[in-house]
């Protein structure tokens, strides 16, 4: 625990709402453990890019007790799925949230489903899910939810 509170005091800006841990690979467990800090109280954005959350990482973050204050999250490149996916979309400990980015993860048709469908949506300003694994069903989805409509930056390009 202690190389995780150590890397937060590192990389939390004075004001402690920016925490940046790009790359630190942290995988799975490092971001459990980050997950369960009191230091994320204060943290308005967080970015975890190249830290190989995982689906298992991803639902640590979405049932932290200490995120209630976050309105950014950048998950890009962090191997999450379907499982993590429809954690974060359904997580009611962000009720700031309205910039989400996860770029280049492994969400298919059922995450990209979960963000359509998830009342939580509707409070997204942005909403990243470029490069990742969904079709034409989750696309439809994305692009036809009623709570993503007020969305002013749904970035779902295919390859």
């Amino acid at each position: 625990m202690a190389k995780i509170e150590d890397l937060i005091k590192e990389n939390l800006t004075p004001d402690g709402e920016v925490l940046t841990l790009r790359e630190k690979y942290l995988g799975v467990r490092g971001i459990m453990r980050l997950a369960q800090s009191p230091s994320l109280a204060t943290v308005k954005k967080l970015v975890l890019p190249g830290n190989q959350a995982s689906d298992e990482g991803a639902e640590a973050l979405a049932e932290s007790p200490y995120l209630g204050n976050l309105e950014h999250l950048n998950l890009n490149h962090n191997d999450i799925g379907d499982d993590g996916a429809i954690a974060i979309a359904n997580s009611d400990k962000f009720p700031k949230l309205s910039d989400l980015t996860m770029f280049g993860n492994s969400i298919g048709d059922v995450g990209a489903k979960a963000f359509a469908e998830s009342v939580h949506s509707k409070k997204y300003i942005k909403l990243d899910l470029y490069k990742n694994q969904f079709g034409d069903e989750g696309y439809k989805a994305l692009t036809e939810s009623e709570n993503l409509k007020n969305c002013e930056e749904l970035e779902i390009y295919r390859q």
